[in-house]
């Protein structure tokens, strides 16, 4: 990855240490809560701290005319969420402990009242898509400057429903639209390729008329880039963030498995950056 000691946040800290951070938290949540989705929330840690280090998305999320919106499809990786939030100072190590138990506001998947969750449609039938293009286009409609991100993984990519609401959003221009793909290769069922076999995503998303960025997924410093040339766009932009799923653990990295014991996670907690 860069160094990037250099890029600071609103709180002092470098993207850097926000990476590192963030990546601890998500296991020691595993060690608490064997039913969090470790891989897939590992594989995007640096998406989301680009997006909420550089005040593009803010935690304390104001109901100002103009603020941008987040919308996690996948939605099963909210866990990355929660510990850069925690990272930030949003939430304490306490809270993170008691992901998953009964009456704590930190689910497993994101809710109504999920903190840090603009709109809680997510999972593997790509929902959410529909729900950020939808969103996007009704801000257009009112004249609002507001951006939406949406971060989706590659296995939602098999739906029909995803492609339809893309193919929405670049029919209608939707420059306010920035998609982000987690391209981690590895979804619930098995490898990506071997669940359904998607050929030629970037080409894919071309043809439908989206600008396409193809970067690093785990260098912070290229996705940064590339939002911002996104943003500049003058058609809808993706990102297809290419990275390894449960990025840190070996035991995970590029593989489907989704649990880990306790004792390992409490190993990893302390290795792991």
């Amino acid at each position: 990855m860069s160094h990037v000691r250099g890029v600071s946040v609103e709180r002092g800290v470098s993207l850097e240490t926000l990476i590192c951070k963030a990546r601890k938290y998500i296991v020691l949540m595993a060690a608490y809560d064997p039913g969090i989705h470790l891989g897939s929330s590992l594989s995007v840690v640096e998406t989301v701290v680009a997006l909420y280090g550089s005040g593009r998305l803010k935690f304390n999320m104001a109901n100002g005319v103009d603020r941008n919106y987040f919308v996690l499809s996948k939605g099963h990786a909210i866990h990355a969420v929660y510990a850069v939030a925690a990272a930030m100072g949003y939430l304490t190590i306490d809270e993170l402990r008691e992901t998953g138990s009964l009456g704590s506001r930190l689910q497993n998947h994101p809710e109504v009242d999920t903190p840090f969750v603009d709109v809680p449609n997510s999972g593997s039938l790509g929902q959410g898509v529909s729900v950020a293009v939808g969103l996007a286009l009704g801000l257009r409609l009112r004249g609002r400057a507001s951006r939406v991100y949406l971060v989706v993984g590659d296995g939602e990519l098999d739906e029909g429903q995803t492609w339809e609401s893309l193919a929405v959003a670049a029919h209608y221009g939707l420059t306010n639209l920035v998609t982000i793909v987690d391209v981690n290769n590895v979804q619930l069922d098995g490898r990506s390729d071997e669940v359904l076999r998607k050929g030629d995503v970037a080409g894919r998303f071309r043809a439908l008329g989206f600008h396409v960025l193809e970067v690093d997924g785990h260098d912070v410093v290229e996705i940064l880039n590339a939002l911002r040339e996104a943003e500049e766009s003058a058609k809808p932009a993706v990102v297809l963030a290419y990275t390894v799923r449960g990025r840190g653990v070996s035991a995970v990295e590029n593989t489907a498995r989704q649990r880990i014991s306790r004792d390992e996670a409490l190993k990893y907690a302390g290795d792991v950056c």
